[in-house]
């Protein structure tokens, strides 16, 4: 049940992978340009992934997943509510996108654990890529995603992901052994 490069069963945390953990990388990568593109008619295969990755996990790094996809999508539900996102001017999130939440909460535990360790590369991190995504998504959507707000909306982005970054570098020594 334990991956040798990524897990040590006898404490229960995440033991970060030395170098690049290319699995969860592309993996991620490969999942979110399926959802954004198929949206609906890629649900099963992705969420097969995610629960391939969720196996390997101990049981804080779930916790932490899991954690961290609910927060996500509460997130963007008040994005939602508050116009500074929109799905095809409807109140409610796609299931394709919700399971991007957790095909990022996951992606970010198994990866961010070995390199978030200063608080700095979580906001910078957070700050550019979360909001790009969401511009990528919107442009590979075919409209399904929108910005009603326009600037305002990706300036919103940029702030509520600068924030998750730093969350997500201090959750870090929740799920995942670190030299604290």
């Amino acid at each position: 049940m334990s991956n040798s490069n990524t897990v040590t069963v006898t404490t229960g945390y995440l033991t970060p992978q030395k170098g690049i953990h290319w699995r969860s990388i592309v993996g991620f990568e490969l999942a979110w340009l399926t959802l954004v593109y198929f949206q609906s008619m890629a649900i099963v295969p992705v969420l097969a992934y995610l629960l391939y990755g969720l196996y390997l996990l101990p049981n804080r790094a779930r916790l932490a997943v899991m954690l961290t996809a609910v927060a996500g999508i509460v997130i963007d539900a008040i994005l939602v509510s508050l116009h500074i996102i929109s799905f095809n001017d409807s109140l409610i999130m796609p299931g394709w996108f919700v399971l991007l939440w957790a095909l990022f909460a996951l992606a970010a535990v198994e990866t961010m654990a070995g390199f978030l360790k200063p608080w700095w590369l979580g906001v910078v991190l957070g700050a550019t890529g979360g909001p790009l995504s969401y511009l990528g998504g919107a442009a590979l959507s075919g409209g399904v995603l929108q910005f009603p707000l326009g600037a305002v909306s990706f300036v919103v982005l940029v702030l509520v992901w600068g924030l998750l970054g730093l969350i997500l570098g201090y959750s870090r020594r929740f799920y995942a052994q670190t030299d604290r």
